[in-house]
């Protein structure tokens, strides 16, 4: 294993000589930059080590990763972004072509965006779903392109509860598209912002309605296709909210005690599970904390997310991916590189066996490498840079000292 310490820089590397070598790896996606022993590459330089050409073992962003029957072949995950591209829930020739292009350039695992299990449950009307039967096969056509790419696709379940019927800032729907009616919550009355609608209090006999849809949701991804499913429990959706004592006011089995706001959660988790094919992971991506501590009162903190943590891997679930806010207007975020990696760390160092994802403006290779050399996390995440640059993958396989294959259509790369 190689022993990154701070401050980090990389090799510098030519790229104009052809390489000789390819290193072992699933598809042969990437090259090492200088002839050297099959299965190595440049490593990387820092503050203790002067070498300019020592070897190592290909870097950990860059091997394969298992879970279940899950082989990915690298640990970059491209996280989920709602597109606001569907109309009534169906996947577009955008979503092919945008969700394509991550794959094309080697992402590992790409999840698409919060699909909603129900039709009320949208965040706004441009949401794709798996509400429907119908659903399945504009998914299943975007995953048969990714698997040929060689890559992994899953997609989130979500329901955006007070969040929902919201309107995209780039799209013009009418105003029969909404249903400020129909939006539900944990607690009622309670608005995240006066740009979204007041919600109603959830019955239990409709929370109990809403976990059978995130299972129904789960089969549809199954035959999609989809190799995994992300349950959606973060940034003030429902699960969220549930979860939150800044949002859940609840007095029944649902609220209070922190098993009793856990208690949809741990329901959605095992019927998800018992809906989706048991040899194939589930993940779940959660806040860590609320960011409203200036407010002196309860909130959502990292000491209950590993708590849960530990109740949700009894569960079912496999990987935990750990983001951070959006459950209130309130909350002061100091957003800088990696400023949510300290969260992730927290729960893989303290809930052995289940896999975590770190998220959180990780901009750089280098950067990317070190979260995984360190153990803060199994796997890396990037959201908005794949959308500034599909071909983030490839740009962190240079970073790290390795030459990227493109894909075969697009020919050879040795002098780009």
């Amino acid at each position: 294993m190689i022993s990154i310490q701070s401050p980090v820089s990389v090799t510098t590397v030519s790229t104009k000589a052809v390489p000789e070598h390819i290193v072992e790896y699933p598809q042969q996606r990437y090259h090492v930059a200088q002839p050297v022993a099959p299965g190595t590459f440049i490593t990387l330089k820092t503050a203790a080590n002067n070498s300019s050409e020592s070897e190592a073992k290909v870097p950990l962003l860059f091997q394969p990763f298992q879970v279940k029957d899950l082989t990915l072949p690298n640990r970059i995950v491209v996280a989920p972004m709602c597109m606001d591209s569907s109309e009534d829930g169906f996947t577009s020739d955008f979503h092919l072509v945008s969700i394509g292009a991550f794959s094309l350039h080697g992402a590992g695992l790409v999840i698409m965006e919060a699909a909603a299990v129900t039709e009320f449950g949208r965040i706004t009307p441009g949401d794709i779903g798996l509400y429907r039967d119908e659903h399945v096969s504009g998914l299943q056509r975007i995953v048969d392109f990714v698997h040929a790419q060689g890559g992994k696709i899953g997609i989130q379940l979500a329901h955006a509860g007070r969040k929902a019927s919201h309107k995209a800032d780039h799209t013009n729907h009418p105003k029969e598209d909404f249903w400020p009616e129909n939006v539900v919550a944990p607690t009622g009355g309670l608005l995240w912002d006066h740009n979204h609608h007041t919600p109603r209090e959830l019955t239990v006999a409709e929370i109990q309605e809403l976990v059978k849809a995130f299972g129904q949701a789960a089969a549809r991804a199954a035959s999609a296709g989809m190799d995994t499913v992300e349950i959606h429990g973060a940034h003030g959706y429902l699960i969220h909210s549930f979860l939150s004592p800044v949002t859940n006011h609840r007095t029944d089995q649902y609220g209070g005690s922190l098993e009793n706001r856990a208690r949809f959660l741990l329901e959605v988790i095992r019927e998800v599970r018992a809906n989706f094919p048991a040899e194939k992971p589930i993940l779940l991506r959660v806040s860590a904390t609320d960011y409203v501590e200036h407010l002196g009162e309860p909130s959502w903190e990292i000491e209950q997310t590993v708590q849960i943590a530990k109740w949700v891997k009894e569960a079912g679930v496999d990987v935990f991916h750990v983001s951070s806010g959006g459950n209130t207007a309130q909350q002061k975020i100091k957003a800088f590189p990696g400023y949510q990696v300290p969260f992730a760390e927290q729960v893989k160092s303290r809930v052995p066996g289940l896999h975590v994802v770190a998220v959180g403006l990780i901009n750089e290779g280098v950067q990317a490498e070190e979260v995984l050399q360190h153990e803060k996390a199994d796997l890396v995440a990037v959201g908005r840079g794949f959308l500034r640059d599909p071909s983030l993958t490839l740009q962190f396989a240079r970073q790290l000292g390795l030459v990227a294959k493109h894909a075969a259509q697009y020919g050879s790369v040795q002098n780009s």
